[in-house]
């Protein structure tokens, strides 16, 4: 089977999930307790039944739930999610207001994940049972073992009032910053792009901790399977092939011991992404960043449902998109998935 077609049809098989996940939200905006009819329609127009009654005609709410799920289905495809009762806009235009802020979050937590767990995950290998081993199996333990919400009170505590080398709990930038011109909607991009060095900058300080923070976790928890993977693979016959056949370290491990142990470590970068991303809903309430983690905050403190539903959606089929991702750079890794074996 080619890679095209193994990609193909893994694609295909990520619709069903996908339709799971949309009767999920369907499910959960029908059956959670609460009534958010106040807030959106007003307390006053809210006991008055005759309004309420309206109201769920024109949007379909006095049909049969299947009737219901069919008008949601389609308002989806339309692109239409709903409208906060909070912000009183529609879900969607929210979710693009704050969604660049949360990938730009995840994307360097991504980073120092993976290139922080890959790099001590293969020094604690080559270095197996001395001192550096040690020390990056104590690194990872803490890192995988400590709650995101208090290594960031921590963390603030530490380099932000102690001493005074990254910023507070202010955002993206600091207030005398002025928001660059919107491309990417993330600050660094945007920033790079338009030429502005001083937002840059700014910006790279109000990231560096909230990232670390929120990657520590699977940088520990990819550390840990890398150093297994590559103990696993270095003790490998073709490894001690190569290495009988006068191959340089370095030659060894960019050709025979990286594509192989890399493998396990592509999978948990896919499960990785979302962690991060629910994960962000603490970060970025302990770091004032204007995310969707804290916009789902402030939805589920206001029983905005739609919103809440908004944040639910976007995170899933990213999570969905990403494991379909993975399966892919797996078998492009691993011949032998697309024969079958």
């Amino acid at each position: 089977m080619s890679i095209f077609r193994f990609a193909l049809r893994r694609l295909m098989l990520a619709v069903p999930t996908l339709l799971g996940l949309l009767v999920a939200t369907f499910a959960l905006a029908n059956f959670l307790p609460g009534d958010s009819m106040g807030r959106l329609l007003g307390d006053k127009a809210a006991s008055n039944p005759e309004i309420v009654a309206n109201y769920r005609h024109l949007w379909g709410l006095d049909q049969p739930l299947p009737i219901q799920f069919l008008v949601y289905l389609k308002n989806l495809l339309q692109g239409d999610l709903g409208r906060s009762t909070v912000s009183q806009r529609p879900v969607v235009d929210d979710l693009l207001d704050y969604l660049p802020a949360t990938i730009e979050l995840a994307v360097a937590a991504i980073l120092v994940a993976g290139t922080g767990g890959l790099v001590l995950g293969t020094l604690a290998a080559y270095f197996h049972r001395r001192w550096p081993d040690t020390v990056v199996r104590a690194i990872a333990l803490v890192a995988s073992g400590v709650p995101v919400f208090w290594l960031a009170l921590i963390s603030l505590q530490i380099f932000y009032l102690k001493l005074g080398i990254v910023p507070g709990p202010e955002g993206r930038l600091s207030r005398e910053f002025a928001t660059p011109t919107s491309i990417t909607g993330a600050y660094t991009v945007d920033a790079l792009l338009t030429g502005q060095w001083g937002t840059f900058v700014n910006a790279v300080q109000h990231l560096i901790l909230p990232a670390l923070v929120l990657g520590s976790y699977f940088l520990g928890l990819i550390a840990r399977i890398t150093r297994a993977s590559t103990l696993e693979v270095l003790c490998a016959q073709y490894v001690v092939t190569a290495r009988s056949k006068g191959l340089s370290p370095m030659q060894v491990l960019r050709s025979y011991i990286l594509p192989n142990a890399l493998i396990p470590t592509v999978t948990v970068l896919g499960l990785a992404v979302g962690g991060l991303l629910s994960g962000a809903v603490l970060t970025e309430t302990v770091f004032a960043w204007p995310g969707i983690g804290r916009y789902a905050v402030e939805a589920a403190k206001a029983l905005d449902y739609q919103a809440i539903l908004g944040v639910s959606l976007v995170i899933g089929v990213i999570y969905v998109l990403t494991n379909a991702v993975v399966d892919i750079v797996y078998a492009k890794l691993d011949p032998r998935i697309l024969l079958g074996k």
